[in-house]
């Protein structure tokens, strides 16, 4: 079973051993409650963050404790929203999974780094493809429809125009803001290298004030290497919008006058 955008339907056809992870799943059994509700899973992402433009998501290989296999990629690591609850350091097979990475995004000289770990179902994040077991995929995707959320169906909604929004913005530029896409939402990150150290705490505040003013949320922290002045969220149902930053349009407008206003007295 494959749902997802047609450029990753390759997924369907990734095999991986899965003996090293339905052990460890099998080592833990006796202190996971609701056994067959979890997961042992090896996530992997590029090494350098520079590379994000080629391949912004997480390479995911899921396996259950009844030998269900699942390939995945997805928008965060399931890890970074959920610890694992327990931990596998030394992956032997971890240079397989890399090759397979490798396979899937045509370029098998990239650098990846993987974690492994033992998670309890439902995962947290949102999946832009996934392929694997048809009865396990199926059962997960009707309780997602049952309470609401959305992990393993969100890939339904991905076409080929949401997934090249996603790469764009997924960690990019729009404007003089730095983006940030994750399962929280899009985040915007005022980077205005105009604006000397002497005057950032006044345009920090004018970005604070027209936060307010268009309803908007502050983005969470988010490592990023640029002087920020200020910052912003818009809600991740926006991806899906015809016009998805018409209010950061209109709220970096305003900016831009103020600061032109401010201009005139110094």
């Amino acid at each position: 079973m494959y749902v997802g955008p047609e450029r990753f339907k390759k997924l369907e056809k990734i095999d991986f051993d899965t003996s090293e992870l339905t052990g460890f799943l099998e080592s833990k059994k006796e202190r996971l409650d609701v056994y067959h509700r979890h997961v042992a899973v090896v996530s992997c992402h590029l090494n350098h963050t520079e590379h994000f433009s080629t391949f912004p998501f997480y390479m995911n290989f899921i396996v259950t404790p009844s030998d269900e296999k699942v390939v995945g990629i997805s928008i965060s690591s399931p890890m970074s929203l959920t610890p694992a609850i327990y931990k596998m350091n030394e992956l032997a097979k971890k240079d397989e999974f890399i090759n397979l990475c490798g396979e899937i995004i045509n370029n098998p000289n990239e650098q990846w780094i993987c974690q492994c770990g033992i998670m309890k179902l439902p995962l947290k994040t949102r999946f832009v493809a996934i392929a694997g077991n048809d009865g396990f995929l199926n059962k997960e995707m009707f309780s997602e429809k049952v309470f609401g959320t959305e992990s393993f169906s969100f890939a339904k909604r991905v076409n080929e125009k949401v997934l090249e929004f996603l790469e764009k913005y997924k960690d990019g530029q729009y404007k003089i803001c730095r983006t940030i896409i994750n399962d929280e939402g899009l985040n915007f990150f005022v980077v205005d290298k105009k604006v000397t150290d002497e005057f950032r705490p006044l345009y920090s505040e004018v970005i604070s004030l027209l936060r307010k003013k268009y309803s908007l949320a502050p983005a969470k922290y988010y490592p990023i290497s640029e002087r920020v002045i200020g910052s912003f969220t818009l809600e991740f149902e926006t991806i899906f919008s015809n016009a998805p930053f018409e209010r950061v349009d209109r709220l970096l407008e305003d900016y831009e006058k103020i600061k032109s206003d401010i201009a005139k007295y110094f």
